[in-house]
C-alpha cells in the first residue's frame, strides 16, 4: 500500500508500563473508535512498520493506551515514539464534506486568494473550538484559525490551501 492508502489515527507519545503499552494521543474525535478496531499498522519516525493486533485498549477523553499482541517490552516500544498509529484508508469513517485527515492537510502549500505564499502547513494544534494551523515558510511561523471563514480552498490533489484574507491574519 502507498502512503495515501493509510489513515494516522493517532501519534505514539510515550510507553506505557514494562509491557510493552503504547500512549497514544488520539487524532481522532471519538478515541473510543480504537475499541472497535481490531488492529493497526505502527510506523516509527524512521519509517519502520510493525503490524499491532489489538490485546487491550483503554481509552479517556484525548488519549489511548494500546497492548499489542506483537509487543511485550517497553524497548520494543521506545522505537515506535514520537511514530504514528495508521490503518488502511478502507477501514476509516468517511468524513462529512469539507472536512480532511489531519495527516492529509501535513505539507499543503498555504495561499492567500490573491496568490501570495504563506508557508506549508507543518503542524495542528487542536485548541477544542477549532483546529490551529502551524504554517512555516523557512523563516516564519504563522498561526491560522482552521474555521471556515479563513479557509476558502482546499486541494488534497493539488497539495495547497487556499486563505481569505482577514484583517490581522498575517500578524499572527
Amino acid at each position: 500500500m502507498s502512503v495515501d492508502d493509510w489513515v494516522v489515527i493517532g501519534e505514539i507519545t510515550k510507553p506505557f508500563g514494562l509491557n510493552g503499552g503504547l500512549k497514544i494521543r488520539a487524532l481522532t474525535e471519538d478515541p473510543g473508535r480504537f475499541r472497535r478496531l481490531a488492529g493497526a499498522v505502527l510506523e516509527a519516525a524512521d519509517g519502520t512498520r510493525q503490524n499491532c493486533t489489538f490485546a487491550d485498549v483503554r481509552t479517556d477523553r484525548n488519549s489511548v493506551i494500546l497492548f499489542c499482541r506483537e509487543i511485550d517490552k517497553v524497548e520494543q516500544v521506545e522505537r515506535f515514539v514520537g511514530g504514528t498509529v495508521r490503518i488502511p484508508r478502507s477501514e476509516a469513517i468517511p468524513l462529512p464534506q469539507g472536512s480532511y485527515f489531519q495527516h492529509d492537510l501535513l505539507g499543503l502549500r498555504v495561499v492567500l486568494e490573491d496568490g501570495r505564499y504563506l508557508g506549508e502547513i507543518r503542524e495542528i494544534w487542536p485548541t477544542g473550538s477549532n483546529d490551529v494551523l502551524v504554517v512555516r515558510d523557512g523563516e516564519r511561523e504563522r498561526l491560522i484559525p482552521a474555521i471556515k471563514s479563513v479557509v476558502a480552498e482546499v486541494d488534497l490533489t493539488g497539495k495547497r490551501m487556499v486563505l481569505r484574507w482577514m484583517e490581522g491574519l498575517l500578524d499572527l
